[in-house]
């Protein structure tokens, strides 16, 4: 078996948490030189990244050459939300959505990850399906698949709807994230239904046994590797068994780690789940 491969997702190495005014505390050569210092071989960025490294002056071919020149092989687009809405938030989820293309584009990457309803609204499935058919559809044109995440208090959120959601759309699949798994409940044995092609990206990170309070909040409160409840071992095992051959996208989410500098957040993110993962 080949060694693996790490990707370190964009909030792993932001110095922020999620939500917040800005996509990064630290510059993005800085942070792309931190990754490959330590061994990383991609990236997941956020198409707010790109934007914000746009306005900062840099062009796409500045842009995609840092990526380059560390070796950056790896690389996808994070995260698109509202995509299936009407109204206001539909109107910005397509501004945002051509943002994420270009970024697509721009860096090189060929899979976007996008979220489901993540505000209980109660969309019928039939109408997710049909918008995300239409979201694929304008993808392909940018040579783009679109990853779909199984989250843990989503609409999507085990196997049977996931597959659902992709099924006849040749350009989808899933981000199968092992703390959506585990604070679903969803059985690793449900995992194996899903084709390993369909498999876009697999995210890695730990936590404490009960959430602390709404999963919403405890998503924000993610551990290194290891260093949780979880038991990645059978995930990354179920996985194997299935023939996904993907590196793993490392996605620590947490006030700790937000706050390292960037050496630390990159090496210790990557040494924890190399303990886990690594062959002996």
């Amino acid at each position: 078996m080949k060694p693996r491969q790490y990707i370190c997702s964009s909030h792993t190495i932001s110095g922020v948490v999620p939500g917040g005014t800005v996509a990064s505390r630290h510059g993005f050569a800085a942070r792309v030189q931190a990754c490959a210092a330590v061994g990383y071989a991609g990236m997941c960025l956020h198409f707010r990244d790109y934007a914000e490294q746009r306005h900062a002056g840099m062009s796409d071919a500045e842009l995609r050459t840092v990526l380059n020149i560390n070796g950056m092989k790896h690389v996808s687009i994070e995260f698109l939300t509202d995509w299936f809405m009407d109204g206001e938030a539909g109107e910005i989820a397509r501004r945002n959505e051509a943002i994420a293309f270009q970024a697509a584009n721009a860096f090189g990457a060929n899979v976007l990850n996008v979220g489901p309803d993540l505000a209980g609204r109660d969309i019928p499935i039939e109408i997710m399906r049909e918008r995300f058919a239409a979201l694929c559809g304008r993808a392909a044109i940018h040579g783009i698949a679109i990853a779909l995440e199984l989250v843990a208090w989503g609409n999507v959120r085990e196997v049977d709807t996931a597959l659902l959601m992709i099924d006849g759309v040749p350009n989808a699949g899933l981000v199968i994230d092992s703390w959506h798994i585990f604070r679903a409940n969803v059985p690793l044995h449900h995992l194996k239904r899903i084709p390993a092609e369909r498999v876009l990206c697999v995210q890695v990170n730990d936590a404490e046994a009960e959430p602390a309070g709404m999963l919403a909040t405890d998503t924000m409160c993610r551990k290194l590797c290891g260093q949780g409840a979880f038991d990645l071992s059978a995930f990354v095992e179920t996985l194997d068994a299935m023939g996904v051959q993907l590196p793993l996208s490392v996605e620590i989410i947490s006030p700790e780690q937000s706050k390292r500098d960037l050496p630390e957040a990159a090496s210790v993110s990557l040494a924890s789940a190399r303990r886990c993962f690594d062959l002996p």
